[in-house]
């Protein structure tokens, strides 16, 4: 058996990061995921008066007593979750600052948030596309005019990180915050991570309804945080095993962890099934990819659905999977909201363009253990989470 550390969760250390920021004393941040990722959201941290030190055993955050606006543009590249994140803490950062990314971050929007933020006294101007980056973000002259705990209704569409972002600066507010969300909510399973480092630092966030959510005031506090291993990055050298009829060990992989791709073994079982299989993944959309590569070499079809949130991630997922395992020959029809993969013949070689999407550069990679001469263009942009 191979023996295999995969690395730390990279939602749980982007999470770390900004309730750590909030805290009321000095954290240290174990086994973080260092990933272009990280390195932008600390870059932002650090334009809005966080101190973050590397030392051998963690990254040690120094909260401010409060934060202030940067007179430099926040750069923060391809990371959603960075731009999400940053932008929620608008109303406790007295002054204007401006928030932007690439090309293909500013067709990411993010209109619920931006209505929320309003709703709290923040001035938001859209400088380019309709609820997207780049964006000024000025905060009102009382940023706690709120003296009772304001009640806000959010269409979050599809990207929970905009429930996320304000889950963790609403214990920063003077009278707290309550939301409650309103239609469809994708990727639960990562809020419900949002919740669990909330409360990890002492932060206990009500849930008086399913999709409602009371976050206290108060600020966070722990000396130390640990960052369990990651699922979604697990996922690929299990599907390698898989694929290669072969097992694997992946070492400190917590089986009770709140992570929603901790599914991703029992779908594996599933097309190890007679029949077809059918999985709504609207909890689990970073695995979609790893899912279909396999489904690529499975007895029977595999249905994915709930996934229409894929197509604002750093590509269109959807789309990019289609098109490009097309020129394998492979039977995959696109649709709204997922794929039908069907099983058949294959053939290469083939140059896959993984559009700068790092999960789609591992999706191609896996394919290519089974299929001779694939090439898969930009292979570096994995470094994106792994």
């Amino acid at each position: 058996m191979i023996e295999i550390k995969v690395p730390s969760s990279k939602s749980l250390t982007q999470r770390a990061l900004v309730v750590a920021a909030l805290s009321d004393q000095t954290c240290l941040i174990q086994d973080p995921l260092d990933c272009d990722d990280s390195k932008a959201l600390i870059a932002g941290l650090a334009q809005l008066g966080i101190c973050l030190e590397r030392r051998p055993d963690g990254w040690l955050v120094k909260p401010p007593e409060s934060l202030h606006a940067p007179s430099q543009t926040l750069q923060l590249g391809n990371a959603g979750t960075a731009v999400r994140f940053l932008t929620g803490l608008a109303p406790l950062v007295p002054g204007a600052y401006v928030i932007d990314g690439i090309a293909a971050m500013r067709r990411r929007p993010m209109p619920g948030l931006l209505t929320a933020l309003r709703t709290l006294g923040v001035e938001v101007e859209e400088l380019g596309d309709a609820h997207c980056p780049p964006l000024r973000l000025t905060a009102g002259s009382r940023p706690d005019r709120f003296d009772a705990m304001p009640c806000l209704k959010l269409k979050v569409e599809k990207s929970s990180q905009q429930l996320s972002a304000l889950l963790m600066a609403g214990c920063r507010l003077k009278a707290g915050l309550q939301l409650e969300v309103e239609g469809h909510l994708p990727s639960r399973s990562y809020v419900d991570l949002t919740l669990s480092v909330l409360a990890d630092f002492g932060v206990a966030v009500e849930r008086p309804g399913e999709d409602v959510f009371r976050v206290p005031n108060g600020r966070p506090g722990r000396a130390r945080f640990r960052i369990e291993a990651d699922w979604s990055s697990a996922s690929y050298p299990l599907a390698a095993a898989w694929l290669k009829n072969t097992e694997v060990g992946i070492s400190i992989l917590a089986m009770t962890s709140r992570q929603g791709d901790r599914v991703f073994s029992e779908l594996l079982h599933q097309l190890d099934e007679p029949g077809p299989a059918r999985m709504n993944l609207v909890d689990s959309p970073d695995i979609v990819p790893t899912v279909v590569a396999c489904a690529l070499f499975a007895r029977q079809a595999t249905e994915i659905t709930g996934v229409a949130h894929l197509r604002i991630k750093e590509s269109d997922r959807l789309a990019v999977l289609a098109r490009e395992l097309h020129k394998l020959g492979a039977d995959l029809v696109e649709r709204e909201d997922g794929l039908l993969v069907k099983p058949g013949p294959l053939h290469g070689p083939a140059r896959l363009d993984p559009q700068a999407d790092h999960r789609m550069a591992m999706c191609f990679a896996l394919v290519g253990l089974r299929l001779a001469g694939i090439e898969v263009m930009d292979p570096e942009c994995v470094s994106k989470s792994y």
